[in-house]
């Protein structure tokens, strides 16, 4: 998670421009959670798009993070919501010192399991839950351009391509691609494990819930939030041309889209996200 606890990484383009969740998920999460809804805690909470939600859910909800950025973007968002009963901690997911033991009615992890050391946040977890509480974690990846078979195959290139993206992706990424399989949770701390799994054009439509309508545009500044671009960015000088430069490695990948799709700037497209949902409670 380095990346996105860099502080100069653009926390407020990660809240713009990453997709948001349907009511479909939180109304799973809830279907699955079988206690009370007193309280609720969001580790790896980022600028608090998942976060929020549950302030209409749950009497009292906390995001932490351990990403000071993040949580003053969390923090503002909340505030010009006007939501009152959500508060934000700078914390490792590892860390739930800030609430005590068998308080806590669910325990959810937004685009973030990848980065855990799980073995310590099973354990955490299951301190800090009540017996019969909910941990859920669920994850997105690798978006497709519904109905475009070689937009999708430029953009796998260029994301795990050796001479694009590839290389600076940080080691959470494989078991996000994997679909979180190599995350096991622990059957002596958690019972009824449930998954979820959507990858479009593979899975029942029924299961599908993480897609946006954007434009060409909006899809590159999506691009520019994902941690192995700040990473190549590090060590490649390269100024894009929204900054008046000549143009860096987004800008050749969205020049080659437009050339091959005959797409604009302002083409709305249909983009969906492979993601899973995994849910457990606590024995």
């Amino acid at each position: 998670m380095a990346s996105f606890s860099d502080a100069n990484y653009d926390a407020k383009s990660y809240s713009d421009f990453r997709p948001s969740y349907p009511p479909q998920l939180y109304s799973t999460l809830t279907a699955y959670h079988k206690g009370a809804t007193n309280l609720l805690v969001d580790q790896g909470c980022g600028p608090g798009t998942a976060t929020l939600p549950f302030a209409s859910i749950f009497s009292k909800v906390i995001g932490s993070d351990p990403s000071p950025g993040m949580i003053q973007t969390a923090t503002k968002a909340a505030a010009a919501k006007g939501i009152q009963n959500v508060k934000f901690k700078a914390a490792a997911a590892e860390d739930l010192s800030f609430v005590g033991s068998g308080q806590v009615d669910m325990i959810v992890a937004s685009q973030a399991a990848h980065w855990f050391r799980h073995d310590d946040w099973f354990k955490e977890c299951a301190r800090a839950l009540k017996s019969g509480g909910t941990l859920s974690y669920f994850g997105y990846l690798d978006h497709q351009y519904m109905g475009s078979p070689l937009a999708n195959q430029i953009i796998e290139e260029f994301s795990y391509g050796d001479s694009y993206l590839g290389p600076y992706w940080e080691p959470g990424r494989h078991i996000l691609r994997n679909l979180y399989r190599e995350i096991v949770i622990p059957k002596d701390l958690f019972k009824d494990i449930e998954r979820i799994e959507y990858i479009p054009g593979k899975s029942s439509e029924e299961k599908y819930l993480v897609g946006k309508k954007m434009t060409l545009a909006a899809n590159e500044e999506y691009v520019r939030t994902w941690s192995s671009f700040h990473n190549y960015a590090k060590s490649h000088p390269e100024v894009a041309r929204r900054d008046n430069g000549d143009g860096d490695i987004v800008d050749h990948l969205f020049d080659r889209l437009k050339e091959a799709m005959g797409w604009t700037e302002k083409t709305l497209l249909e983009i969906r996200w492979s993601h899973v949902i995994m849910l457990a409670r606590r024995i």
